[in-house]
C-alpha cells in the first residue's frame, strides 16, 4: 500500500559527542508533502525501520515519573479529527524540547536531523520520529572535478520511534487487563548506538513492555512456519526445530536473554547449501517478519517457561518403538487426538489417515471405530514412558497430563 503523508517536517538537534549542545535548528513550516524528495525521504526511512539491523522494541508511554511532557502532547494531537499543520508543528517542537533537554545531560549523546511525519500506510495512520545523520560523499562538478558532497544516510535509522494511532486509541479505551496485550508504539536504534539511545527513548516517554509469553510463542510459531512453509527448507525442518528448542531451553536454564540475532544465525545454519545465494534474503525476511508490528517479537527477551513447555513435543518409547507427538494432541479425554488411559496403560490414536493402514499391517496396533472415526491403540508395556524432549531429564507420563484431558501449561 502506498504511503500517504499528511504532514512532514525536519528539524536539527545540534550536538557532537562529548561536546556542549548547541541551539536546535527549527523549521517554521511543514514541508511540501507533494514534493517527490519529501516522499522519497519518508519511504526510505520506512523501508529500513524494523529490519534486521534496525529491529524495534515495542511498548507504551511511561505512566510514572519518566513520562515527561511528550505523551500528553501526542494525546492532544491524536484527538484532532483532521491532521492540522500547526498542531503537528507544535507536537514536533514539544519533542525537540524534550530531546534537547535529555541530550544536553548526556556527554556521549549526539544529534542529527530529526524527521517528523504523520502518514498513512499499510499499518494505518502512524506518527514517525526518526534521527538521520549526514555522511560525506562525492559528486562531480561541471568541469568535471570530484568534490565532497554531504548527504543524508538513509540506509539506517540511528534512533527512531513510531506510534500507531488506532492502537493508541484502543489502549486509551481498554480496561486495565486488556491494556496488557496492546502495544501501540515502537522504537529503534542502531546496535552501535544503543548505549547512548536512552536519552531518545526517555525524551519521548517510551517504555518497553512486550510480554515474554507472547514473544516466546510468536518466535516459536514464526520460526517453525518458515521451515514448514518454505519447500526448500522442509528437509531441515526437524533438525532446526530441535536446535531451536535446545537453544531456548539453554537460555531458560541460564536465565539469559533470547536474541533474535542468534535465532537468525540458527536459521542461516539450516539453510541448504544449494540456497546459499538466497540465505541473506531469507534471514532478512524472517527477522523483519518477527519484528513487524503484527508479530512484535523484540530484539531481546526472557524465555517464558510455560510457553516453551507447550511447544516442546512429547515422546514415548519402549524397547521396540518410539512415538513423538505435539503436546496439544495428548490428553485423557475420549475426544483427544491421542488419548492416554493410565489405568489400561494404553494410548489411543485417532485420525491416522494413510499411516493407519501401514501400521495395522505390521500387527502391532489394535484397531476399532468410534463416533469420532477410526482409531488405533497402542498397549504400553510397563517399561514404556512418555517424556518431554526438553533437555535436563525426563518426567513420567502423569505429570504431563492435566485432569481435564489437556496438557498442563
Amino acid at each position: 500500500m502506498p504511503v500517504t503523508s499528511h504532514n512532514v517536517v525536519v528539524h536539527r538537534l545540534v550536538k557532537e559527542q562529548h561536546q556542549p549542545i548547541q541551539p536546535s535548528q527549527m523549521r517554521d513550516a511543514v514541508l511540501d508533502r507533494g514534493n517527490e524528495y519529501v516522499q522519497k525521504l519518508i519511504d526510505s526511512l520506512l523501508a529500513v525501520y524494523g529490519t534486521r539491523y534496525n529491529t524495534a522494541q515495542y511498548g507504551v508511554f511511561d505512566e510514572g515519573s519518566g513520562r515527561g511532557t511528550f505523551p500528553d502532547a501526542f494525546q492532544h494531537y491524536a484527538e484532532q479529527a483532521i491532521p492540522d499543520a500547526d498542531e503537528f508543528l507544535a507536537l514536533s517542537r514539544a519533542a525537540m524540547d524534550r530531546l534537547y533537554q535529555q541530550a544536553s545531560q548526556l556527554s556521549s549523546a549526539s544529534g542529527g536531523y530529526m524527521v517528523f511525519a504523520d502518514y498513512k500506510g499499510s499499518g494505518g495512520r502512524q506518527f514517525l520520529v526518526a534521527m538521520v545523520k549526514a555522511r560525506p560523499g562525492l559528486t562531480l562538478t561541471e568541469a568535471p572535478q570530484p568534490e565532497e558532497l554531504m548527504a543524508l544516510d538513509l540506509d539506517r535509522v540511528h534512533q527512531g520511534a513510531r506510534i500507531n494511532f488506532a492502537k493508541f486509541a484502543d489502549y486509551q479505551a481498554a480496561e486495565a487487563d486488556e491494556r496488557q496485550e496492546i502495544r501501540y508504539l515502537s522504537f529503534v536504534s542502531l546496535r552501535t548506538a544503543r548505549e547512548t539511545a536512552g536519552y531518545f527513548v526517555s525524551a519521548l516517554g517510551c517504555t518497553a513492555g512486550t510480554a515474554a509469553s507472547r514473544s516466546t510463542d510468536n518466535l516459536l510459531r514464526g520460526s517453525k512456519k518458515l521451515f514448514r512453509e518454505t519447500p526448500q527448507l522442509t528437509p531441515n525442518r526437524d533438525a532446526f526445530e530441535q536446535r531451536l528448542l535446545d537453544y531456548l531451553h539453554d537460555k531458560r536454564d541460564d536465565q539469559g536473554p533470547v536474541r533474535v540475532s542468534e535465532v537468525a544465525h540458527l536459521v542461516q545454519q539450516h539453510i541448504p547449501t544449494a540456497m546459499a545465494d538466497s540465505a541473506d534474503e531469507i534471514v532478512e525476511r524472517f527477522v523483519t517478519r518477527l519484528n513487524s508490528e503484527e508479530v512484535q517479537v523484540p530484539p531481546e527477551f526472557p524465555v517464558h517457561g510455560p510457553t516453551l513447555k507447550r511447544h516442546t513435543p512429547i515422546t514415548g518409547e519402549s524397547p521396540s518403538w518410539k512415538l513423538a507427538l505435539e503436546r496439544g494432541a495428548l490428553g485423557t479425554d475420549p475426544a483427544a487426538q491421542v488419548r492416554y488411559d493410565h489405568e489400561q496403560g494404553t494410548l489411543t490414536l485417532r485420525n491416522l489417515g494413510d499411516a493407519r493402514q501401514s501400521a495395522h499391517s505390521g500387527g502391532w496396533f489394535g484397531t476399532g471405530t468410534s463416533s469420532r472415526g477410526p482409531t488405533s491403540r497402542i498397549w504400553l508395556p510397563t517399561s514404556a514412558a512418555l517424556t518431554s524432549t526438553r533437555r535436563g531429564g525426563r518426567s513420567p507420563t502423569p505429570s504431563w497430563i492435566s485432569p481435564r484431558g489437556s496438557p498442563r501449561s
